[in-house]
């Protein structure tokens, strides 16, 4: 069994933040142990008490947590990651498209985007079945979209449904409910630090090769094959018609490869 966990970043767009990310952390049921037992002692190496969250934001670090031990427990959460043998799912569209949709829209959308990934995941890769749990969602009716995925699966905009059947259950939960939750929090808030341009460049790329260990993708030669795996970018660049949109999508596109050139 694997299990999933979920959230979203970026909802506030600015002129440095274009694109609404959501995105999800998933690794097999038996390294729950792991990240547990790990980022626990991550925590008590820098000095977090137990009622202190750990997150990517060093804005949330407690006040006896200096910024270099906060940094060096979110590099080592990532690390822990991989040794875990975790995949990471990210979707991205573009705040220019979304902005006239209800933040239910927005986050439900996307979350499809990455329920529909981790099933297929599960079903042509592991040959498994698994369990997703979403930080809780800032909507009021996530419990009925939960319900709705678990019952009638992906509803697609030409009104056929395509079951989740490989997905099990859908949960709620939140920072500090789970040392592994802190490690989904780091693993998106790395990602978002990363495509929005970040003010250290060089400690991105570096983020940045972390994070790649953990998306979802597949190499042929010297290719990153990340696209529709680990990596949903929506809309398709063929299907954008606004110049100045496609531009964005293609500047995002430059800058993430920019970012990963010697991965």
């Amino acid at each position: 069994m694997y299990i999933l966990l979920a959230d979203e970043t970026n909802r506030q767009p600015s002129a440095d933040i274009q694109f609404f990310v959501y995105g999800a952390l998933f690794f097999p049921a038996p390294a729950l142990k792991q990240l547990d037992e790990g980022i626990d002692q991550i925590r008590r190496s820098a000095g977090y008490t137990p009622s202190d969250e750990l997150k990517f934001d060093t804005r949330s670090r407690p006040s006896q947590v200096s910024v270099e031990d906060c940094t060096a427990a979110k590099s080592a959460v990532l690390d822990l990651c991989k040794s875990a043998g975790c995949r990471f799912i990210a979707h991205v569209i573009l705040h220019d498209i979304i902005k006239n949709q209800a933040i239910e829209q927005q986050c439900y959308w996307a979350a499809d985007y990455v329920f529909g990934r981790f099933n297929t995941f599960l079903h042509d890769e592991a040959n498994d079945y698994g369990i997703c749990i979403v930080d809780n969602l800032p909507t009021r009716t996530q419990f009925q979209y939960f319900a709705e995925k678990f019952n009638t699966g992906l509803r697609l905009p030409s009104g056929k449904c395509v079951r989740l059947s490989s997905i099990k259950m859908f949960g709620a939960s939140c920072i500090g409910a789970c040392h592994a939750n802190s490690a989904m929090d780091i693993a998106l808030g790395a990602f978002r630090y990363c495509i929005n341009n970040p003010r250290n460049p060089d400690a991105a790329r570096t983020m940045m090769g972390k994070v790649m260990d953990l998306l979802w993708h597949e190499r042929q030669g010297d290719k990153i094959l990340c696209l529709d795996k680990g990596l949903s970018i929506r809309p398709k660049l063929n299907k954008i018609v606004v110049a100045e949109y496609k531009k964005k999508y293609k500047k995002l596109f430059e800058h993430i490869n920019s970012m990963i050139k010697d991965y």
